[in-house]
């Protein structure tokens, strides 16, 4: 009489017939990240949070590098409440644990005649170390996505001599683009409703900046910057704009 086969003996044997089942492919990132709606009771309550930290003497950095407001980045209320309070020249836009190589900008706004554009607001804003302004997707969709709700930004108002910094990380180009890395920089001077400077900094270590590349960039205005090694290791490079 035949005995039955052991039950790991059927499962080898439905193994040797059919193979081993497929691996489970993961669906690919999205392209596009949605534009917040409507403040949820939990952004909110955040920040609420960060209005009473700036109103109690925190600076518009102390909260930009503070991890727990990060979810808040994107939200319309929250970057007003950064842009009202960014009264310095200074500032940095990156918490201590950003992936990237640091960087450190420092830059100048003038006026056509060379003299100091003072009180200037400075906005500006960036792609991740991967190329990625959103922190679920490389482009955040609807008119201004990026430039509304990049989750990393700042703000800056021009000193006496036209002069501003920020610390931030060495942004990538986007992904599946040829087009160079860049930081993207608005200037409204002081009293103006909108920005009259429309710019960019790039950076003259990028291999996707090509001639061609860089001599278009140059024609639209952009700066080209030239990438310094600090004494403490990290990146640094200077931008300075001429404000029509």
């Amino acid at each position: 009489m035949r005995m039955p086969k052991p039950a790991w003996v059927l499962v080898l044997l439905s193994l040797v017939v059919k193979g081993p089942a497929p691996a489970q492919a993961q669906a690919p990132a999205p392209n596009l990240d949605s534009v917040p709606a409507s403040e949820s009771k939990e952004a909110a309550a955040l920040i609420d949070r960060a209005a009473t930290a700036l109103a109690g003497g925190k600076g518009p950095a102390d909260i930009l590098t503070d991890p727990a407001f990060m979810d808040a980045h994107q939200w319309t209320r929250f970057r007003k409440l950064i842009a009202t309070y960014s009264t310095g020249s200074r500032t940095a836009i990156v918490t201590p644990s950003e992936p990237g190589p640091p960087l450190h900008v420092t830059g100048s706004v003038k006026k056509a005649d060379g003299s100091p554009l003072a009180g200037a607001l400075v906005y500006v804003y960036q792609t991740s170390s991967e190329g990625w302004y959103s922190a679920k997707a490389p482009h955040i969709s609807g008119m201004g996505g990026d430039t509304d709700h990049a989750r990393l930004f700042g703000y800056m108002t021009s000193d006496a001599r036209g002069e501003f910094e920020f610390r931030t990380i060495h942004p990538k180009g986007y992904p599946g683009s040829d087009l160079p890395a860049h930081i993207h920089i608005q200037v409204t001077p002081a009293g103006g409703s909108h920005a009259t400077l429309v710019s960019e900094i790039l950076f003259d270590d990028d291999p996707r900046l090509t001639p061609p590349v860089a001599e278009r960039s140059r024609r639209e205005g952009f700066r080209i910057c030239h990438v310094h090694v600090a004494e403490d290791g990290g990146l640094k490079v200077r931008a300075e704009f001429t404000v029509p």
